[in-house]
């Protein structure tokens, strides 16, 4: 592997009753008259949810991910980083990164992560993170792996209050109130402090930084509560990441691809906005029409005038009803309309390969040229029936049809869960479904990819026992597999219909146990520990060979802790070890066919290695304080704390002397030890 530089949210209103009694005594009178004066405050179903919840309060507490709840992931049982700890965007329960779908307020996003592995999101703004690792019920689609459901709060009705963070890697700043009786709303704006640890101009091992590093992101939200039924709400999302830098002939990269050797810059950015309508009724009745414009642009410049261009525009419209019908019923259903075009156009020398071949340099294709569009269009439509059976069983069924344009391809997915209360303190959940997703952008691209490839598919089936230990004290016990199909393949030239470039010959499978112990709040502190086994493979259906996925993590531990000193102290500490992940080891050289002078890695079998075992402490803290009368708090951080390697792979390291059977193979690290501080200040 080649060294990297990487540039890479239905809470029903409270009805409030507080009944104010006025008694108005005539003193010096015989007689006396009481008037009873009575203010009745009414509650209203549309009631703001400005609050975090508690669940992701005590995620934006978890040591050493700078309040980020998202990634605060990575501290669950089945879910490590794709790409090292340098960045890369989760992989979850064996499966690909890409395979998950992410929601943000009920809208399909595909960018949540920025390229160095932090989320796009204030700390602030964040009501509500869930994270549906498998078996996920029919209201989400276009996904065979995990979905991330984002919730942002509402605006609260305040006067202006502005907050201000401030870390060695990020800035921000918050502005948040009330515009009239019935309205508020709040803007953030994020900007990362990378560029100031980066000197531009300066040459290192034939590298050259000509533009620093860095990332940008910002949400808004405007809300006006109609009447007391009705909640119209204006939401805005975006985020940007820039880069560049040169590679020479004499660096690494340089002479192990001489195509890469020029400037390199990444720019990546996307805008949505979303208009949701919310109409809340009497016996649990919820409305919501929700619509929504996302558009994202890449742009990637490099060697000698290579370039990709891809600027997609996404139109969203999602209808969901929610309403308690007949005795034990809730009943719900959707609909999800979507149109997507990707305008793209490239000068590129393509690879023709996916994450289940071990030498991409071995499928380079021929440099060519393209400009098209690929225009796709996706509708769904969903029924969920939660039936109460009694007291002790909890019935859930639902049906999601989807038909996608650009594969030709319908389908009708099931969805059950079977949830049974034994008793007071221990339950038993059931769950299973079929999904599918639209196949990777790079594998259906006219001249480059295969446009009748089907879509994955996957079959979900997950077991889990719950016990309440005592008040303090819970623990979950989770069995899981998942079933993957029709999976891409890409074909070499000695393949049938080689001139295709992909097949839908790959197929999966993967396993696992995890177990959860959590701790409530008490005595100051809370926590939870998890510990999980798994198991992933690939089969290639052509040569009937199955191997290892090279995400595959056997054992996975978590330990996460948070204690509260003082009313100005708190301390955090989070600890993961896990198994190494799989990947192909370098056996050898061979000479470039295009460069006679430069060598190639020579691979051995795919994913048959496996990298030393991974361990990561972070430790936190926190004080609060106030300057000039304004809140204000500290955060006082030291990232793996052990300094420990924590290598993601292993790379062909050319300095110019090698031969055949003399060259250099270098691990390619984590991130070492790292103190970070930060401020936030509440104006």
């Amino acid at each position: 592997m080649d060294k990297k530089l990487l540039i890479n949210f239905f809470t029903v209103g409270i009805c409030l009753q507080l009944p104010l009694l006025a008694v108005a005594d005539e003193l010096n009178q015989q007689a006396v008259n009481e008037t009873i004066e009575k203010i009745e405050v009414k509650g209203r179903r549309n009631q703001p949810i400005t609050q975090l919840s508690a669940e992701t309060e005590k995620l934006l507490a978890i040591a050493g991910i700078a309040h980020d709840p998202l990634n605060s992931v990575y501290s669950l049982p089945g879910v490590v980083y794709a790409g090292g700890d340098d960045g890369g965007e989760p992989a979850i329960r064996g499966s690909s990164p890409d395979d998950n779908a992410f929601y943000i307020d009920d809208l399909p996003a595909g960018y949540i992560f920025h390229l160095f592995g932090d989320s796009i999101f204030n700390e602030n703004v964040v009501r509500d993170f869930k994270l549906h690792p498998a078996a996920f019920n029919s209201q989400y689609g276009n996904a065979t792996g995990g979905i991330f459901d984002v919730k942002l709060r509402d605006p609260k009705q305040q006067d202006i209050e502005t907050i201000v963070d401030l870390s060695f890697l990020k800035t921000g700043i918050m502005v948040e109130g009330g515009v009239t009786e019935d309205q508020a709303f709040y803007f953030s704006y994020r900007r990362s402090l990378m560029h100031l640890f980066l000197s531009e101009g300066d040459e290192e091992d034939g590298y050259t930084v000509f533009k620093a590093p860095m990332s940008d992101d910002y949400q808004g939200k405007y809300q006006w509560l109609v009447g007391n039924d009705h909640k119209v709400t204006f939401t805005v999302n975006g985020a940007s990441d820039v880069g560049g830098i040169n590679i020479s002939a004499a660096s690494e990269q340089g002479r192990v691809d001489p195509d890469s050797i020029g400037d390199l810059k990444l720019k990546t950015r996307f805008d949505s906005q979303g208009l949701s309508w919310q109409y809340f009724g009497d016996a649990g009745k919820i409305m919501q029409l929700v619509f929504g414009h996302n558009q994202e642009k890449i742009e990637e410049f490099y060697g000698e005038g290579q370039f990709i261009d891809i600027d997609k525009k996404q139109f969203d419209l999602r209808l969901h009803y929610q309403i308690d019908w007949f005795k034990d019923h809730r009943l719900t259903l959707g609909s999800d309309l979507q149109n997507k075009v990707f305008n793209y156009s490239f000068d590129a020398i393509p690879y023709y390969c996916t994450d289940h071949d071990q030498d991409c340099e071995s499928k380079k294709g021929e440099r060519i040229q393209d400009e098209d569009k690929l225009t796709n269009n996706y509708i769904a439509l969903y029924v969920n029936d939660k039936w109460y059976v009694n007291r002790a069983l909890q019935l859930e069924v639902g049906l999601r049809a989807e038909r996608n344009d650009y594969t030709e391809q319908s389908f009708l997915h099931h969805r059950l869960a079977l949830n049974w209360f034994a008793t007071d303190a221990l339950t038993f959940r059931l769950k299973q479904g079929s999904y599918s997703r639209f196949p990777d952008i790079e594998t259906v691209l006219r001249k480059i990819g295969n446009p009748a490839l089907n879509a994955p598919k996957a079959q979900h089936y997950a077991l889990s026992t719950e016990y309440q230990v005592n008040d303090l004290w819970h623990s979950t016990v989770e069995l899981y597999y998942k079933d993957l199909n029709d999976l891409p393949r890409s074909l070499g030239e000695d393949d049938t219909n080689a001139e295709l470039h992909y097949s839908n010959d790959i197929s999966g499978s993967a396993k696992g146990i995890e177990w959860v112990l959590k701790r409530e709040l008490a005595d100051g502190w809370y926590g939870w520990a998890s510990i999980s086994w798994s198991k992933s493979d690939r089969t290639d259906e052509l040569t009937k060979s199955t191997t290892e996925y090279y995400l595959d993590t056997p054992l996975l531990a978590n330990l996460v802790a948070n204690y509260q000193y003082n009313e100005r102290w708190d301390f955090g500490i989070r600890l993961t070890v896990r198994s190494g992940q799989k990947y192909t080891p370098i056996i050898g050289l061979r000479k470039n066919p295009d460069y006679p002078e430069h060598f190639l890695p020579t691979y051995g079998e795919l994913n048959s290695q496996t990298l030393p075992t991974y361990h990561r402490l972070d430790l936190q803290a926190n004080y609060k304080t106030r300057y000039w009368g304004h809140n204000a708090q500290w955060t006082f951080a030291l990232l793996n704390a052990t300094n420990s390697d924590n290598f993601s792979g292993y790379y062909f390291a050319p300095d110019g002397n090698e031969t055949l059977t003399d060259y250099n193979i270098e691990g390619e690290e984590g991130m070492g030890m790292f103190p970070s501080i930060g401020l936030k200040m509440t104006f």
